[in-house]
């Protein structure tokens, strides 16, 4: 026999039959008086098998409903290859976010052809301990934040104390923004270095890769190859802008080497790299002079030495790099000079002899 729910209570559900004849009561203690509420709320008809089985179904209207509803269709849109192609003019780019990030130094001709950093790209340093690659590159951040630019310091190297012994002897750092991410092994630092680097910077130093990365592994429980992907994906989304200022951020970050002077880590790194700078010793560790080179540059000159000696300040040798450069630039004059022809050697002495036998 089937029925439709009738009312129902918290005691017990009252039953009507289709022919509306009969009426019947499941109370609360029945096995199926859940079935009942179901039903109730439902619209369900109730069909009391003679084997005492209890089974509920829809009304013809409710079935005709669901029979008529248009099939789902999956919401993924088809990928168009046509729309992953753009142009240069469609990349609508403000040209003042593309202008270099200058530190009014010899390093800006040292770096690229436009005249210092520039916006969006990732240079990585490495080279010889005690060489001196983070003071070098302080001072050149510092030169970067006094001609206007937004600057950010990233230490996991360094704390508060080692910073103030620095502040002492370069006392034109002192108003560098800095964080220093050891200050947040407690928690998780990973939120903490995406949330600064989300205000937006201009330039930012990382000192260094390696130890980032620890940091951030160790505290947050996350394996290296997550971390590093993790790090690297930021660096790149900054580079295109995404954060609260639009700024591409450009990327300075010091490198750890292995023993044997070889970068051990992702490929991607390796990859998304605008240039490479090789920060070293010309001559023993310890002794001779220091110098920059870069060994990889898209945005400018490679294999050109740029000098520079640590004192009370950092002193760049603006008069020896200018001279390389010229006496480099005569050489290939002469040499474009010097080019001949073993026709025209060997055409001119024969009207030699012929005017002597004459």
């Amino acid at each position: 026999m089937k029925y439709t729910v009738n009312t129902i209570s918290k005691e017990q559900a009252i039953l009507k039959s289709i022919d509306g004849k009969q009426t019947k009561t499941v109370p609360n203690t029945d096995k199926y008086y859940n079935k009942m509420k179901v039903a109730n709320k439902e619209q369900l008809i109730v069909n009391f098998n003679p084997s005492g089985r209890v089974t509920t179904t829809k009304t013809g209207a409710q079935q005709a409903y669901k029979d008529q509803k248009p099939a789902k269709t999956s919401s993924k849109k088809r990928f168009n290859p046509l729309q992953a192609i753009t142009t240069m003019a469609d990349l609508n780019i403000d040209s003042d976010s593309l202008k270099p990030i200058m530190t009014n130094t010899v390093f800006d001709k040292f770096m690229s052809n436009e005249g210092g950093f520039l916006p969006g790209t990732n240079i990585m340093a490495a080279g010889a301990p005690g060489v001196g690659k983070t003071t070098v590159l302080l001072e050149l951040l510092e030169g970067a934040q006094k001609n206007g630019h937004k600057v950010l310091f990233i230490s996991a190297e360094m704390n508060k104390m080692d910073m103030a012994r620095y502040s002492k002897r370069f006392p034109n750092w002192s108003t560098l923004p800095i964080l220093f991410l050891n200050e947040f092994t407690d928690e998780c630092p990973k939120t903490v270095v995406e949330s600064v680097i989300n205000e937006g910077w201009d330039l930012i130093l990382t000192d260094s890769y390696t130890e980032v990365n620890d940091t951030v592994k160790e505290s947050c429980n996350l394996t290296r190859g997550k971390v590093e992907k993790w790090f690297l994906d930021l660096m790149i989304s900054n580079n295109e802008g995404n954060n609260k200022t639009k700024t591409f951020t450009t990327f300075i970050t010091i490198l750890q080497l292995s023993k044997g002077g070889t970068f051990v880590g992702s490929n991607k790194l390796k990859h998304m790299t605008s240039a490479m700078m090789d920060i070293n010793w010309e001559g023993g560790e310890n002794s001779g002079a220091r110098y920059m080179e870069f060994t990889k540059n898209r945005c400018g000159m490679v294999g050109q030495k740029l000098y520079y000696k640590l004192g009370e300040t950092v002193q760049l040798d603006e008069e020896r790099f200018i001279k390389e450069l010229e006496y480099k630039k005569i050489l290939e004059e002469e040499q474009e000079t010097n080019d001949f022809s073993w026709d025209d050697i060997f055409s001119k002495n024969e009207e030699e002899t012929e005017a002597q036998e004459i």
